[in-house]
Order: C-alpha cells, then structure tokens, then sequence
C-alpha cells in the first residue's frame, strides 16, 4: 500500500487574496509554500505611501470569507478600518450630500489601506507555512508539476532618475544597465496544486493558456486614474480636514475624484479622468486652471502647490477588465483574485471577490471530499482534486462575469447619475419598497458547503445592498434580481411608486408584489 503524504499547494503571489488563500490550505492540513516579489512586509511601517493603487473598501463578503478562516482576523480588520456610511457627494459650488448605503440598517463598507491589510494578513501565517520573499515565478513545468523561480533582487539606482526598484523596472535609461543578474533555480519546486494570485499580469495564467484552450479577454477603459493625497489637519478632530465616515466623490460626468480616510487623519485621493482630457493638463497652469474650476474644494482643503505637486509627479495607471475561463486546469493550477478576474474597481468588489474565492474554493474542496493526503506520487493527476477544481471554475463564472459587468456599471453611476434627479427618486423607492417588502426576514448563517443559500432574492433590495452587504446572495443572482427590478420600475412607472396615495399608489404597489411573486 503506497504511503499518504500531505498535498502540496504552491501559491504565487502574497497579496490578500494569495495570503488568505495560504492560511486556508493550511488550516485544511496542506503543505503550503508562498512565493512572493517583495519584500517581506511584517513588522514594518505600513503607511499608505505606495501612490499605484487606490484604498481599498472591504464589506461584508470579504469580512465572511476572513471569518470563514479565521473570525479573529474579520474582526481586526474591523477595528483598524475606518467605517464609512454613505457617499458624500461634492458638488462645484461647495455644497455637500450625504447618500447613505443602507439607510433602513445602517450597514457600513470599511476603508483600509492596501499596505495595511497586506501587512496583517501575511503577518497572521504560522511559521509552518514555508514563504520566500523576494522570489519570482519563472516557469512553470505543469506535465510534471515543477516551477522554477529566481530572486527577484533590488535593481541597482537608475542610472538617469537614480531611482530603485523592486519590480524589474527601470525609470527612464537603459533598462539593462544597473541590473542585477539572479539565476533561475536549478532542480525547482514539486507541488500538487499550483494557484496563481499573482495579479491582472499572472504567470500561471500564462502557464495554463499555453496548455489548453483557455479563453481570455483584456478590456482597457479609456481613463487613467493618478492618486493625491490629503494631508491630515491638525486642527480639526482626529486630523479630518472631511467627514471621515464617507466616501467622498466629486462627480463631474466625465471624470471624477474619490476621496477614502486614512487612520492617521489623511485621505487617499483618486482622480479618474479620461487619457484625452488627462493630455491636455501637460501643464502645471492647465493643471491648476483644470482643479480651481471643477475641484475648488479639494483646492482649499490640501492647497493648490499640494495637490498639483501630486498630480505633476505621480504615475498614471491603467484601469483594465480581464476574464479566463476556465480559472483550473486537470488538478495541478488554478487562479484566483485578479489573476482570474481582474475588475475596474468602482464597485469596491475587488479585494471583496477575491477573498471570496478563497471562501467558495473551500466549501467546494469541503463538498467534494478532498483530503489534505494524497497517496499519488508528485506528477501524477488527481482525479478527485481535478473535478473539484472544476466545479469550482464552473460555479464561480456565471459570478465573476457578473460583477465585472456591474463594476463596469457603477462608474457611470459614481461620476454622473449620482447627480441625476432619477437617482434620487430610484433611492426613495428601493428604501421604499424593501420596507413594504422585505428581502429577507431572518438573518442567513453561511455554511461551509453552501457559501450562498440565497439561490433566488424574493421581495425587493437595492442592488447595492445584494452587491456589498449580502455575502449569502451570489453576484449573479444579484444581477438578475436588478434586471427584474428595473423591468417592474418601466413597467409600472415612477409615477406610480411616487404618488403613493390613493388608488395610484395602492395599485402600483399591489403590481409589484404581483410581479415579484410571478418571477
């Protein structure tokens, strides 16, 4: 009888999704070994200093999937994040407008930095978990389940800008001088499963799409996005210069500039704006005409030398959608995070769908009866653990499909319908009508083999409230339940649901319910 050895899982990349993902197979009794370019981040200063990625809003589905492996680590993050109710909105003429999320509970999505969030999560695997900072993924051998990495060294100072990188890039010169050479490990390293959370730019990805017929897509937006930052007030509480428990927006249609609370006082700021408008502010005048005009109030708040030293000076990123279907091939890769899904991040869903991976990978790896042993020799295919990878690619697209397209969706709304009168009167009516009927009456507990008991939303919920506080409904269904809403608001019209008196009202109201029973 052949002898059981503990499965293998080698993960690449140490980002949120990637670190959770390590903890998970851990606590299932995998062997596990993280790869990750960086350094290692803990025990470091985690100031949100990095100026390449926008704070992050974790809500209620990346706090269930941190439950789901550890509830102590949902409830440190909660403590360290800054809660924020509602979108304040920021209009030209100084006048400010509170939108809160979930006005009939009073739900709140939570603000942290990037830096932060990373920090603790990696900071909470136990030394039995083998990480190799500093490591990058050369190759991978999948036929025999080998991958070959090198030490992903610091670059030697440019030597025209005299910066230092950490990620094989030079800022301006010649990219091959100052380099630093590492060579490829020799012999590799055998795993089972290897799971790519390397990012919107994955190696394993590449990997699986040279073995097999993997569809992908990449899709750019025509907007860049260049972060600013809003340096704490001493004189106000806490160092706010704003209110700390919104999101800020500064919607102007086309472009617009967010706002998210740091706990030292100061706020991350993000303009979005398109690379047509964004060249013709090469200038520090244009510049500073294009802020007076349409963001007089971050002017004043950070200072106009503030503000345009930020904009001068700090790179222009891309914003990018990409799907790959399947996300597993046979039973030795598999993607998560934006390796596999990688979305415009105007729904805040991305750190939440990733971690949410983490959660649905589980409960199928639970549902199929996956082991943490394996008598198989390294190489050879698991049948068992290749099935399960494919339910999980299979139950996971229809989902992730979804909320690219809503991410997508909710730009539009974020920069322009936020100051459209039928915003407000679709607001009124959803409060409204999941008063009159409700969604749900109980609160759902979550179970290990079923992440999403909420196959089919009855009643009637914002979108917003599906998307963001209901980890039980899948983002799916919560598409299809907002398709259905919006038909019942054409087909019965907003005046119906305004007037609310009398025999208008009361028949509006009765249709919906009669529509809502029928779907």
């Amino acid at each position: 009888m052949a002898e059981t050895r503990p499965r293998k899982a080698l993960i690449i990349g140490a980002g949120p999704v990637g670190a959770l993902t390590a903890l998970s197979l851990h606590r299932r009794g995998w062997e596990v070994e993280v790869w990750e370019s960086r350094d290692d981040p803990r025990g470091k200063d985690a100031a949100p200093s990095n100026l390449r990625s926008i704070n992050l809003a974790i809500s209620s589905r990346g706090l269930e999937a941190l439950r789901s492996v550890d509830p102590s680590l949902a409830e440190q993050f909660q403590k360290e994040a800054i809660p924020m109710k509602g979108r304040m909105i920021h209009h030209v003429d100084g006048k400010q407008e509170s939108q809160i999320y979930d006005p009939i509970n009073g739900q709140c999505i939570n603000s942290i930095g990037r830096p932060l969030l990373n920090q603790r999560l990696v900071e909470s695997l136990p030394a039995q978990i083998k990480i190799r900072f500093q490591t990058k993924l050369s190759r991978v051998d999948l036929n025999h389940r080998i991958a070959y990495g090198y030490r992903a060294e610091k670059e030697k100072k440019d030597v025209v800008t005299g910066e230092e990188h950490d990620d094989g890039r030079i800022a301006g010169g010649n990219s091959e001088k100052g380099k630093t050479e590492s060579k490829e490990d020799e012999h590799g390293t055998k795993f089972d499963l290897i799971i790519g959370c390397d990012g919107s730019w994955s190696k394993v990805r590449t990997s699986m799409m040279r073995m097999d017929r993997i569809d992908f897509s990449q899709s750019f937006i025509p907007h860049a996005y260049i972060e600013l930052h809003m340096p704490a007030d001493p004189s106000k509480p806490g160092g706010y210069a704003i209110d700390k428990n919104h999101l800020h927006i500064w919607p102007r249609h086309s472009f617009m500039l967010i706002g998210l609370p740091n706990k030292d006082g100061s706020f991350t700021l993000t303009l979005f704006i398109p690379f047509p408008s964004l060249s013709t502010l090469s200038s520090r005048e244009a510049a500073s005409r294009f802020f007076i005009e349409h963001f007089p109030s971050a002017v004043q708040i950070v200072g106009e030398k503030k503000l345009l030293d930020d904009f001068m000076n700090n790179p222009r990123g891309n914003l990018v959608t990409i799907n790959c279907t399947p996300s597993a091939w046979s039973s030795h890769a598999l993607l998560l995070g934006d390796a596999s899904h990688s979305m415009v991040p105007f729904y805040g869903q991305g750190l939440n769908c990733g971690l949410e991976d983490v959660r649905v990978l589980n409960s199928v790896l639970e549902e199929h009866k996956i082991s943490s042993t394996t008598s198989l020799e390294l190489g050879e295919t698991d049948k068992d653990l290749e099935l399960a990878l494919k339910a999980y690619s299979v139950e996971r697209q229809a989902d992730l499909k979804a909320i690219c397209e809503l991410a997508l969706q909710n730009y539009t709304e974020m920069r322009s319908h936020v100051l459209s009168p039928l915003h407000h009167i679709r607001r009124f009516l959803d409060s409204f009508l999941t008063r009159i009927i409700p969604s749900r009456s109980k609160e759902l507990h979550l179970s290990l083999t079923d992440p999403f008991p909420t196959t089919k939303v009855r009643g009637w919920t914002s979108l917003y409230e599906m998307v963001t506080f209901r980890p039980d409904v899948p983002y799916s269904e919560a598409l299809r339940k907002e398709r259905q809403q919006k038909e019942i608001m054409r087909w019965t019209g907003y005046v119906s649901g305004l007037v609310g008196l009398g025999g208008v009202g009361l028949v509006g109201l009765k249709l919906v319910r009669k529509w809502l029973d029928r779907k």
